[in-house]
């Protein structure tokens, strides 16, 4: 049986801010709403459990899994989003809390907790003796 991890990510820095705004967006429509209304209603509290909910989904939902021969990333409503094998990516970069990699042509930039980072760093290069 294949040792498998799981890792909370976010994807590049220009897609993070862009869904964090459109989160956040939720959020002030039911503020606004709350304050030219006066007082709170029932559609304020909607919007703000709304914002509540995608926020909850962006951090816990976004994973990838690896196992020694694949990294599969999942995204807020698509489980199995990106399957990518370990033998397919080329010029990793590490940073503190960056990992970017090339994979068939296509630059990809995944941020992780500098454990993650770690841990993936030590399966890739395991991946890669193994190979």
């Amino acid at each position: 049986m294949e040792e498998e991890k799981r890792y909370f990510y976010q994807p590049n820095m220009t897609t993070m801010i862009i869904d964090w705004c459109w989160t956040l967006m939720v959020l002030i429509v039911g503020i606004i709403i709350w304050l030219e209304i006066t007082h709170f209603q029932w559609i304020s509290a909607c919007f703000i459990a709304l914002f509540l909910i995608l926020a909850f989904l962006n951090v816990s939902r976004r994973t990838v899994v690896i196992t020694p021969s694949k990294m599969v990333y999942s995204r807020i409503l698509q489980k199995d989003f990106l399957t990518i094998p370990l033998k397919d990516v080329r010029q990793p970069v590490f940073t503190t809390h960056t990992l970017t990699m090339t994979v068939n042509g296509e630059i990809l930039t995944f941020t992780f907790r500098k454990q993650a980072i770690a841990d993936i760093k030590r399966m890739m290069k395991i991946a890669k003796v193994e190979m």
